[in-house]
């Protein structure tokens, strides 16, 4: 499986883990008077620990987002997940593909299920092991590890990823839906897979770093960034994705 295609599969695992998509995204530094990256924000807005969200039918997040790196395409995407069913840890979701100009759907609906106390968006096809995403209850300084294979290509080539994930603090992030604060969530890992080097079994791997940016009051991430890197260390590809509007509820 090329490399490029391979990295669009980690962006889309995370990003439902899931979320593609967007447009002008600015950064998501502190703010003036915010006290910047990693400041404790009013104790109101978040209370500790984290728990994970209660989801109900109606809920809906727009997310835009763009790619970055040698393997990015100029596209930029935007997508709307609505939850339609709630069954426990259990929750199905309608992706629509929206149209970045108009907002008016421009693709097939698909059905997504997702795992809200992990916020794991099932990808499909086949794959073993759970994206924990976001690993409630969240408080800073918690960690954990995780890894899953996901299989894909022409070849059905099996790619392992393994991460080592921390809640990393507090931040106040600024997207085109509005002003969040958020606990920032990094996740540091590597995927490797099976190769043929001059006709002999070999493993090629590489760097990734996934980072979400999570606001309680949205019951989701506000941002996502990944960063996935060729085995020489340079950039392949890259995802920005930002929350451009949401609604809780009916």
């Amino acid at each position: 499986m090329p490399v490029a295609t391979l990295a669009r599969r980690v962006a889309a695992a995370a990003l439902v883990t899931g979320l593609a998509g967007c447009a002008g995204l600015p950064g998501s530094g502190g703010w003036p008077g915010d006290g910047g990256a990693g400041a404790r924000p009013d104790a109101q807005a978040i209370v500790l620990p984290v728990a994970s969200p209660v989801l109900a039918v109606g809920d809906r997040w727009v997310y835009s987002g763009r790619e970055l790196g040698d393997s990015a395409t100029s596209a930029r995407t935007v997508v709307s997940r609505s939850v339609t069913r709630v069954a426990g840890d259990r929750v199905e979701l309608t992706q629509v593909p929206l149209d970045a100009s108009t907002r008016r759907p421009a693709g097939p609906t698909r059905i997504r299920n997702a795992k809200p106390s992990v916020w794991h968006l099932d990808p499909g096809g086949r794959r073993s092991g759970e994206v924990r995403a976001l690993a409630f209850p969240l408080t800073p300084g918690k960690q954990w590890e995780y890894e899953y294979w996901m299989a894909g290509g022409a070849s059905d080539v099996v790619t392992t990823y393994r991460y080592r994930a921390r809640v990393d603090g507090f931040e106040n992030v600024r997207t085109p839906a509005g002003r969040f604060e958020t606990l920032r969530v990094v996740h540091e890992g590597e995927w490797s897979r099976p190769v043929l080097e001059r006709g002999q079994p070999a493993t090629r791997s590489g760097a990734v770093t996934t980072t979400y940016w999570y606001s309680p009051r949205v019951g989701s991430w506000v941002r996502l960034e990944v960063d996935l890197r060729r085995p020489d260390g340079g950039r392949e590809l890259g995802v920005v994705q930002e929350l451009v509007e949401y609604r809780r509820g009916p």
